[in-house]
């Protein structure tokens, strides 16, 4: 009877064990999206959505005032959600406005650009290279088809073995079980991420579309670059500020590419702050 017992209690766990990766590492379908006229406006609005990376006001401030220096105003919403993988970045765009770390107002905001900053806690979280690249692609897709220039930082250089020595014994068997399901047992490699993203926006035309902005040129080596990194898995001010002003420079070629009319704003007049709306955080 105890055996029994002890085989039922054990199918038990697996089978929850069994349903939380499942739900973990789906898949989910495209959401349906509502495609919005857009309008010309006197400002460039940007958006922001990622993981930590995106929250807080030190970045909105950076490239606010990055812009602001080549005679531009700029109105910017900014939405992250701490230690979100892809996929809840992607679903915070369609989760209900008011709800916890929604950004729906992204896709209804008249926005000209988004930038999107994720990838840290995908790896961290061994959630493989493929699964990365697609949700990333129906974030991209997505933000197209509302008329939206996505602005696409890629996968982070940062402190990967110290952010994965750090995690408890559970998150790590937890990794361990999804690496031999995932990857056949290799650990998490960062440029295996970058590999197949890049290779699925190039299969997908979606990099036509796409500002690429490479996140090598901010630093392309954790150890050697320290100084720019608060922690193992976060910017410094001074990273951000390099981070920063990379985007807006990305931003402004594409501009001057494209040959659209620019809002350029009088440098002698001070120009009050552009309106930042910010999902609390504590990154």
């Amino acid at each position: 009877m105890r055996i029994k017992l002890l085989f039922i209690l054990t199918g038990m766990l697996l089978a929850e064990f069994g349903y939380y990766l499942y739900k973990r590492y789906s898949f989910e379908p495209r959401h349906v999206s509502r495609h919005e006229v857009k309008h010309r406006n006197k400002v460039l609005r940007v958006g922001i959505i990622g993981d930590s990376w995106a929250s807080g006001t030190t970045l909105d401030t950076i490239i606010s005032d990055e812009f602001l220096k080549h005679g531009l105003k700029t109105e910017i919403i900014s939405f992250g959600e701490p230690e979100a993988k892809t996929k809840q970045i992607y679903d915070n765009l369609y989760a209900s406005p008011g709800s916890p770390y929604s950004s729906s107002e992204i896709l209804h905001h008249n926005l000209d650009y988004c930038i999107i900053l994720a990838g840290t806690s995908d790896a961290a979280g061994e959630m493989g290279a493929e699964f990365y690249a697609y949700y990333c692609s129906l974030i991209i897709g997505d933000l197209l088809k509302n008329n939206i220039e996505p602005v696409f930082v890629t996968m982070p250089d940062f402190g990967f073995k110290e952010t994965t020595d750090s995690l408890d014994l559970l998150q790590k068997a937890r990794n361990e079980v999804a690496s031999l399901i995932i990857d056949n047992g290799s650990t998490g490699n960062l440029d295996d991420y970058r590999k197949q993203v890049n290779q699925l926006l190039k299969d997908t035309h979606l990099q036509d579309s796409t500002i690429v902005v490479p996140f090598n040129m901010v630093c392309d080596n954790y150890e050697k670059h320290k100084m720019l990194y608060r922690n193992s898995g976060h910017l410094s001010t001074a990273g951000k500020q390099k981070m920063g002003k990379l985007i807006v420079q990305y931003i402004l070629d594409q501009l001057h590419r494209s040959n659209l009319p620019i809002p350029m704003v009088n440098r002698s007049v001070v120009i009050s702050k552009p309106r930042t709306i910010i999902i609390p955080s504590g990154s």
